[in-house]
């Protein structure tokens, strides 16, 4: 009989308590459905959900973020509507949303069941070094953890990087190196027979100086240099003394007469054939005109400096001075 007895009341109990949950869920589902009385929601325009699954954890971090103001932020309320939610099929998702201001919990808890999360851009410009680009990627605040492996220079391929939480700063860098190797591996099967050179890691090289040199006219300007490696002739390209001297910092002058004069092995001014590596991360452009060279008897070029202005190329050294003192608008006698 006590046995008995007993049961009863423990089934009393539980029927008791489903039905108090059940009543607690339709007062948190009527409270957040409908107008609040308060001040609009403090809600962050972000949320990251780290442990979804963990509702004691997700309740708190909506209490804190403001989201259940409707139910006075009640942490047991809470965790019975988020509960409630999952059983009508609304599973929170891990990662890092995007609410809109004004959102009720139980709209929050619809919206985060459906979000892909947050989409993210990080673009890793054209010529850049990669001194430069890490400072870009160490800037990102979306980015997770630290960089622990420094890529070489020329490695990172120039694009627009899409993530979502939680990617790190150096998946970032592993995504922009596979893009590099899986262009250059792809592409160099089919270069030309003008393009002369013997590894991806010269194209690779040369295309890094055309990059900086302009961004038009690149499969001409391409030739021209293969035009001076094929005689023995110097680069001189004004990009590899600049790079040189700052190792592909930002270059606080203009460059000088007495700055090519500088003894370094990226300084083409001063020793023949290619620098040891690249000088930037070269775009794919800059690479294919590389690859595929316009022929042309050109040896030099000179163009007033600005990136988008035309060059003006010229087969001998005296035409190249010629150009320079018309351009200039001085006289022969003063270009070097």
């Amino acid at each position: 009989m006590t046995s008995g007895r007993t049961r009863r009341c423990l089934g009393g109990f539980a029927i008791g308590f489903l039905i108090g949950a059940g009543i607690l869920a339709s007062y948190g589902v009527y409270c957040v459905n409908k107008k609040s009385r308060y001040s609009p929601f403090d809600v962050g325009r972000y949320l990251i959900l780290d442990q979804p699954e963990n509702l004691s954890v997700t309740s708190k971090l909506f209490i804190r973020k403001n989201i259940s103001s409707e139910i006075h932020n009640n942490f047991f309320l809470t965790k019975i509507v988020i509960k409630f939610g999952e059983l009508l099929g609304y599973k929170l998702k891990f990662g890092e949303h995007d609410l809109p201001p004004n959102v009720s919990l139980w709209n929050a808890i619809k919206m985060l069941s459906r979000s892909k999360g947050v989409l993210h851009k990080l673009i890793i410009p054209e010529g850049f070094s990669v001194h430069r680009t890490l400072e870009r990627i160490n800037n990102n605040k979306f980015l997770q953890g630290e960089i622990t492996e420094i890529p070489e220079e020329g490695s990172l391929m120039p694009d627009t990087y899409c993530f979502r939480y939680p990617t790190t700063k150096q998946d970032i860098i592993a995504q922009a190196q596979k893009a590099m190797s899986d262009f250059l591996e792809k592409e160099w099967p089919n270069k030309s027979e003008d393009c002369f050179l013997e590894t991806p890691q010269e194209v690779l090289i040369l295309a890094s100086i055309v990059e900086k040199e302009s961004n038009i006219e690149l499969e001409t300007i391409a030739g021209m240099y293969f035009n001076r490696l094929r005689i023995g002739m110097k680069l001189q390209a004004c990009p590899t003394a600049i790079y040189a001297m700052v190792k592909g910092q930002r270059f606080p002058k203009n460059l000088t007469y007495q700055d090519l004069k500088y003894d370094h092995p990226y300084n083409t001014y001063i020793h023949k054939g290619l620098p040891p590596g690249p000088i930037s991360n070269p775009s794919r452009k800059s690479i294919l005109a590389v690859l595929h060279p316009k022929k042309s008897e050109w040896l030099y070029l000179y163009y007033d400096g600005r990136r988008m202005s035309k060059p003006v190329y010229s087969k001998t050294y005296q035409e190249h001075r010629r150009n320079i003192a018309r351009i200039k608008k001085v006289s022969l006698s003063k270009v070097r």
